[in-house]
């Protein structure tokens, strides 16, 4: 049976004590799509990750390194990614599996590619060598490519039985991680291509059931077709019979990767947009899996805080692309030339991102939350019968850098600040608030 330590409540992550989860993260790592697959072994890495106050990783796995034969598992490969998996539930971090591909296959896309073995491409299909270096910058050009267009729809179609076979795949990982108590739940397919309702949907709902025959309580994270991370395309994704599901869209401005030009717009139809399919799909909680951008971008810190903000505002989850200790000048994340890895060489943080305050845990319904460089303020409607703490993470070291601030505790509220974390007892029913700012 399942300890998940996590279920989606209506539009919520809830806890085992029914407080309200907000999930703030980071995916692990862009170098985990090509050999040897494993983005480092060293878990230590994961400590920083703890210390920016993350409390969930989106980890990447490949179905290349799982399954390299049809039916022959590489357990070697599930080993170690059992390992980071054990790390992080360790530091108090959850982790959700990530079942990761880009236009199919490495083996298509002219190289370009991530995720199936080559064996699970038709065989009707000329296959290309695996380059993922600088000759593939432009790999999302593969949307147009109509090689791997026919690999989408050949695996939909089952084709020498692919699609049962990532079915099958999907469920060994989930009984491999379904007891595990650091695993929330199971990213189904990253950005897929294909028609929303006859072919993605068809495929979250079943192997969706093949993951919770192993797993009855794990989140079932569901992505909307590619183009939506642009904001090309409003989500056509139907709900599923399944229970206990998070929609978990994309989100990459399209201009500032393009053309280097900051702008609000694309953000505002995109947050627009999943906020009319979570209402659609019947009050689901939402993910935002991926988001991010290059550091040398401009105004990238901006447009950074925005999105933040944007999660913020909607008590929305996230996890940002990437962190990738294995970076470095050359290679950069290690995949086509990315360079979206919030650390360099060294370690320190890039321009991409900042520590930030954030909600953990919420012990009632969060109303409103306002972050900045100096202030945080938490407003929410009590629920005294949980009978745990609200949970806030404010590095006061990093906000204030030794100079003075006020923890201002609202009505029936004691706060206890300890080691960045801000937690919070409060009793009776009704509006509760709790406020850190600079003196």
């Amino acid at each position: 049976m399942s300890r998940n330590p996590l279920h989606a409540d209506g539009c919520w992550f809830k806890d085992e004590g029914g407080r309200v989860v907000i999930l703030r993260g980071v995916n692990v790592a862009g170098n985990s799509k090509i050999p040897p697959f494993v983005p480092f072994s060293d878990t230590t890495r994961l400590d920083p990750v703890k210390e920016w106050g993350m409390n969930v990783i989106r980890l990447v796995l490949i179905w290349e390194a799982i399954e390299p034969e049809p039916g022959k598992y590489n357990e070697d490969y599930i080993d170690a990614m059992e390992a980071l998996v054990s790390a992080a539930g360790e530091r108090g971090i959850y982790v959700i599996l990530d079942m990761h591909q880009d236009m199919f296959s490495r083996y298509l896309n002219g190289g370009c590619g991530d995720g199936a073995p080559s064996w699970a491409i038709d065989p009707s299909i000329p296959q290309d060598a695996p380059a993922n270096d600088e000759r593939c910058i432009d790999w999302v050009n593969g949307l147009n490519d109509k090689n791997v267009l026919r690999a989408f729809d050949s695996f939909y179609a089952n084709v020498n039985g692919v699609r049962d076979h990532y079915i099958s795949m999907w469920a060994h990982i989930a009984r491999r991680f379904g007891d595990h108590p650091a695993v929330i739940g199971y990213d189904l397919m990253n950005e897929p291509i294909g028609d929303e309702v006859s072919q993605i949907a068809s495929l979250y709902e079943d192997a969706g059931a093949a993951i919770r025959g192993f797993d009855p309580d794990g989140i079932l994270f569901v992505e909307p077709s590619i183009f939506t991370s642009f904001g090309a395309i409003y989500s056509q994704l139907p709900p599923l019979s399944l229970a206990n599901y998070a929609y978990a869209p994309h989100f990459y401005s399209a201009s500032l990767l393009i053309s280097n030009i900051f702008s609000t717009a694309e953000a505002d139809k995109s947050f627009t947009d999943f906020n009319s399919k979570v209402e659609e799909l019947g009050g689901v909680p939402l993910l935002l899996g991926e988001f991010g951008m290059y550091p040398e971008k401009a105004r990238v810190s901006e447009y950074i805080d925005d999105i933040y903000r944007r999660l913020d505002d909607c008590f929305y989850g996230g996890t940002q692309w990437n962190y990738c200790p294995g970076w470095d000048s050359t290679k950069l994340d290690g995949w086509n030339r990315e360079n979206y890895s919030i650390i360099d060489d060294r370690g320190n943080i890039r321009q991409n991102f900042r520590v930030r305050a954030c909600t953990q845990r919420v012990a009632g319904i969060p109303k409103k939350l306002e972050v900045s460089d100096k202030r945080v303020r938490l407003e929410w409607e009590n629920q005294p019968e949980l009978a745990a703490p609200t949970l806030l993470y404010v590095p006061v070291d990093i906000m204030f850098n030794g100079s003075q601030f006020d923890i201002i505790e609202g009505a029936s509220v004691h706060c206890e600040l300890e080691n960045r974390y801000l937690t919070c007892t409060a009793s009776g029913r009704g509006t509760r608030t709790v406020e850190v700012k600079a003196r």
